[in-house]
């Protein structure tokens, strides 16, 4: 009974602990498939070798990295996967991991069937036996590829910075570290060694310092973006200049925890820039020295480069940004077809010329010279514009033609005189003879046929000698002078000729205003022609004067050369279109009856034959203004009057 109470209690026992064995090995069996289940699905690939490098197991994710069934790997070598450069590399890994006792690691290229890349980490260590080394095979291809990548970047970004002189730099505000670029270490003539902030301060130069650190300080302590340009000042006493560039980090409490930056060496740049403001000013010297008017106008016609000239010659229109509108065409928007801008743009070289009438300045007699400057791509054009003032030259020309005029008109009426004078005279003396014979004979007036015969015959003779007296101002361009020369005083003629038109009734309303120069030099020339000239303009001053009016005579000394004789009147005044015919031969703007047009030009010829000039400006309704020139006791060496 004992006994069998026993051996239940031992069966009980041993039935209890073949239960537990069989959980034990429920739970192993569940433990080795996780950890199968793990192992062949471990996002790194598990393989064993033995020391010939032959491959004995390899997990799942192995099998899908070198794309071979697991059938394939199992007894092959490994190496027949490693890309050709890199066997020597893996057969040397091996010797070393199994002659070691720790992890060993290294990296290779393998060789798949589909050609791509493939970079892996090795890690294998042996195993207790010796026999065989576990190894873990981690996929590196994208790290390797982001490796090389930034190799490449780093490797560019050198270069770029080489090429373009640009170095970089860090600095972090807080623990003062600098780091910087190869190229910024060449710019500043450091090693390695010296990048401290204390280094690269003692390459700027002394003058620049200040400015330089005051810019630092503005980017740490209120984290602004800046720009600067300073100057670099070496041991040797060589000096560069840099452009800088700064851009703080700033954390996310606002405080600068790093400085970002870019340093430029500009100094070919910066000689570039002395030379072309050097070249800029030479040119501009060149251009204010021509003494034409210069204006460089852009694409769109509008000013863009002038000289000294221009804005003298058109002072509102030749300003930066005018258009050539404003000289050209005002009273169109759009630039015609004929405007010498617009034709340069279109690329021709136009010349041409311009007349300008401001209001109390003299007409403005401008050549137009307009080139186009080719654009460099062919795409916009600009026009170079030449303005000449021929004024003065004009003036000239028109004197001289003037003085042609007169010698014409001289030899005309040189020519004529004795086709008309003779039969006016004979005209006359018939007429005259005729009234003799009806004062005579009283029979003939008291004959009523006759009644109006002494009438018509009293405008027969006046009209005769009004005829010869016409006659004879055209005799007077071409008479030779009677040969009397003598010093003349100007301020005696003009007194002697204001008291005589005194007594005219006509004139009477009109005050004269004398300022005459005391010790007023003498002129050497005919007093008789001269006497005239100064009769023509002032008999001319007053006829302009309707009414009341004021005729004022000035004569002044012009460095001791020249008599200014000035006669200003309040009178009509002549019109700009009109001004320059007034030289002109039977020209006039008086009523019918009032001059035959001969006064100006007779005193014109007068004042030539002097050696003198003479000028007129006038506005309508504001009065004229004569100014005559003549020399100082000047006697020619040929006889100016013959």
């Amino acid at each position: 009974m004992k006994q069998y109470r026993e051996f239940h209690a031992h069966r009980t026992e041993l039935e209890a602990k073949i239960e537990e064995l069989r959980r034990s090995r429920a739970e192993l069996e569940a433990s080795l498939n996780k950890y199968a289940l793990l192992y062949d699905f471990a996002p790194v690939g598990y393989f064993t070798f033995d020391r010939d490098g032959v491959i004995q197991s390899v997990n799942l994710f192995g099998v899908r990295l070198l794309g071979v069934d697991r059938a394939g790997l199992v007894h092959q070598r490994f190496e027949q996967f490693v890309a050709d450069e890199e066997r020597f590399v893996f057969g040397k890994f091996m010797r070393t991991v199994f002659a070691g006792q720790g992890k060993e690691t290294c990296r290779l290229r393998l060789s798949k069937g589909d050609g791509q890349p493939l970079f892996v980490r090795i890690e294998a260590m042996a195993t207790e036996a010796g026999d065989e080394c576990l190894a873990v095979l981690v996929d590196i291809t994208e790290k390797k590829r982001a490796e090389q990548a930034l190799a490449e970047s780093e490797y560019n970004l050198a270069k770029a910075q080489s090429m373009t002189h640009v170095g970089s730099w860090s600095f972090d505000s807080l623990t003062g570290e600098v780091n910087a670029s190869d190229e910024l270490l060449r710019i500043l003539r450091l090693g390695r060694a010296e990048m401290t902030q204390e280094s690269f301060a003692g390459v700027v130069h002394p003058d620049d310092l200040a400015s330089v650190m005051a810019h630092l300080r503005l980017g740490i302590e209120h984290g602004k973006n800046y720009e600067i340009e300073h100057r670099l000042l070496f041991s040797d006493g060589t000096s560069r200049w840099v452009y800088t560039i700064v851009e703080p980090s700033v954390d996310s409490a606002g405080r600068v925890v790093k400085l970002y930056g870019t340093t430029q060496d500009i100094t070919e740049r910066k000689q570039a820039e002395v030379e072309l403001r050097n070249k800029t000013n030479e040119l501009q010297a060149i251009f204010d020295s021509i003494s034409d008017g210069i204006t460089v106008y852009d694409h769109a016609g509008l000013v863009q480069h002038h000289n000294l000239i221009s804005p003298q010659l058109y002072p509102n229109e030749n300003l930066p940004g005018k258009s050539c509108r404003d000289i050209f065409h005002p009273e169109t928007s759009s630039m015609p077809h004929d405007c010498p801008v617009e034709r340069a743009l279109r690329g021709e070289r136009v010349e041409t010329s311009l007349v300008t009438v401001r209001e109390g300045q003299k007409i403005q007699y401008v050549d137009i010279t307009a080139t186009p400057i080719k654009d460099a791509l062919g795409e916009k054009n600009r026009a170079l514009v030449f303005f000449r003032d021929v004024s003065e030259k004009r003036l000239q020309e028109m004197h001289l033609i003037q003085t042609e005029k007169m010698s014409s008109i001289g030899v005309l009426a040189t020519g004529i005189a004795h086709e008309i004078n003779n039969p006016l005279t004979s005209v006359a003396g018939c007429a005259e003879a005729l009234l003799r014979r009806f004062r005579d004979e009283p029979d003939l007036i008291r004959d009523c046929r006759l009644d109006v015969f002494p009438h018509y015959l009293e405008v027969i003779v006046r009209e005769s000698y009004r005829c010869k007296g016409i006659i004879d101002h055209l005799l007077s361009f071409g008479r030779k002078s009677d040969g009397s020369v003598t010093e003349v005083d100007m301020n005696a003629v003009l007194l002697e000729i204001v008291e005589l038109l005194s007594h005219q009734p006509g004139y009477r309303q009109i005050k004269v205003v004398t300022y005459l120069k005391k010790d007023l030099p003498h002129v050497l020339g005919d007093p008789s022609g001269l006497r005239q000239v100064c009769m023509n303009l002032l008999v001319n001053a007053h006829q302009a004067i309707k009414g009341e009016g004021l005729v004022e005579l000035t004569t002044n000394n012009l460095n001791d050369t020249m008599v200014s004789i000035k006669i200003r009147d309040t009178g009509c005044g002549i019109a700009q279109d009109t001004i320059d015919r007034i030289w002109d031969p039977f020209f006039t703007t008086k009523e019918v009856g009032k001059g035959v047009g001969l006064g100006l030009a007779l005193t014109y010829n007068i004042v030539k034959r002097h050696g003198g000039e003479i000028h007129v400006e006038s506005r309508i309704g504001e009065g004229s203004e004569f100014t005559v020139l003549l020399p100082v006791r000047h006697r020619p060496s040929s006889h100016p009057y013959s």
